[in-house]
């Protein structure tokens, strides 16, 4: 694990620990992005016609209650030797009023994970994974999950594995980046790269869907998984945690800073945010300013198009566990609602929405805005909820 922040850093991490690198002042429409060289990392050129391959939703219904042993590691790109370790996951419930599967608990897929390593041929940026994976022979859509500036992947590992539950493969990618400045293209490359990798993956490739992917992402990581969706017509729908599409006080200026928000109207998939309203204003510099923050992208964003604000929930709240964060996660505004209470509710959301818009789902329409959602967190004040 790299060094995320030393003595040196803590004077500014303050303001660069959300902060995706994106000056308000650039241009983006025309520099933000090489819209086809950052497509592909080996396996290739995303397909124009972004066609689905329908058969995916044959994998999910084939073995809903599998214990399949996880299948061996054989990748060469995988430095590790941590072994597949398959988790039972069949603990949750199907909702009889819906019909499906309730998203607030873990899938029927058993599953493993695994950590790699790769170089994005892109980038050059050599990157650690984790992936997790459903062990039953299929083809799983796929979702790569970006992690916040200076935030650790492994705080978003619970996500990995819920959608891992419910059938999909599901991975970070560790893209660099440093309060010292960030590259928004190269790591929304990054991420795309990840997509590549899996798919060209010894052990894992037959069981990807790679033209059926989802991009989502935390803080710097929502930001950037928006960006890869703009440049890769694989990405067919991105859900995001309280993204920020600011910058900080380094100094930071296209083409490495993208303002993001403001290509969301070219952006024609399903898109979904899921953010707070605590670190919109107040202290020395808010974590995520009320002028750069979720409410900004989907302000521009076409429909169909969901946000849901988090009641009580702080930038961070959406961590795996706030209270190994360290000093990264002590300059954000208090949070009163509680960090389990804010990740169950993110990781219900992140796989009703691509169990809505990678499978076609609409049942799920009923945990996203509908009765289930009502009554969840509406009516208990624990967010509210719009959509276009």
């Amino acid at each position: 694990m790299k060094l995320r922040y030393g003595v040196g850093a803590v004077a500014f991490v303050w303001s660069w620990l959300a902060l995706g690198c994106g000056s308000d002042a650039a241009s983006t429409s025309s520099n933000a992005i090489d819209a086809g060289a950052g497509t592909t990392d080996g396996s290739a050129a995303s397909d124009a016609s972004s066609a689905r391959d329908t058969g995916t939703m044959d994998a999910r219904a084939s073995d809903a209650s599998a214990t399949d042993a996880a299948v061996a590691d054989t990748s060469t790109a995988d430095s590790s030797s941590v072994a597949d370790a398959s988790s039972t996951s069949d603990s949750g419930s199907t909702d009889a009023s819906v019909g499906v599967r309730d998203p607030n608990a873990d899938g029927p897929f058993a599953y493993a994970e695994r950590d790699a390593t790769t170089t994005i041929a892109s980038t050059g940026d050599n990157v650690a994974i984790h992936v997790a994976y459903p062990t039953a022979a299929g083809v799983y859509p796929i979702v790569v999950f970006g992690h916040g500036l200076q935030l650790a992947p492994s705080q978003y590992y619970s996500y990995l594995k819920r959608l891992a539950s419910f059938g999909y493969v599901a991975l970070t990618v560790d893209f660099p980046g440093s309060i010292s400045g960030t590259n928004n293209p190269n790591e929304a490359k990054d991420m795309i790269g990840g997509v590549d990798w899996a798919k060209n993956d010894a052990s894992l490739g037959a069981k990807v869907d790679a033209m059926n992917a989802g991009m989502s992402g935390h803080s710097l990581g929502g930001k950037v998984a928006l960006l890869a969706a703009t440049m890769d017509t694989r990405v067919k729908a991105s859900f995001v945690l309280d993204p920020v599409d600011g910058g900080g006080p380094g100094g930071c200026n296209a083409p490495a800073c993208v303002t993001v928000a403001t290509l969301m109207p070219s952006l024609h998939i399903p898109t979904g945010f899921l953010g707070e309203t605590t670190d919109a204003m107040g202290g020395f510099m808010p974590c995520a300013p009320a002028a750069s923050n979720y409410t900004t992208f989907y302000a521009h964003t076409v429909s169909p198009s969901l946000q849901i604000t988090a009641a009580g929930a702080n930038h961070m709240s959406f961590l795996d566990d706030v209270g190994s964060c360290g000093i990264t996660c002590s300059f954000c505004q208090m949070a009163t609602a509680s960090n389990a209470q804010v990740t169950a509710m993110a990781r219900a959301f992140v796989v009703a929405f691509y169990e809505r818009h990678l499978r076609g789902n609409a049942a799920y329409d009923a945990y996203l805005t509908g009765a289930q959602a009502q009554a969840r967190y509406v009516a208990t004040s624990q967010a509210t909820i719009t959509s276009k």
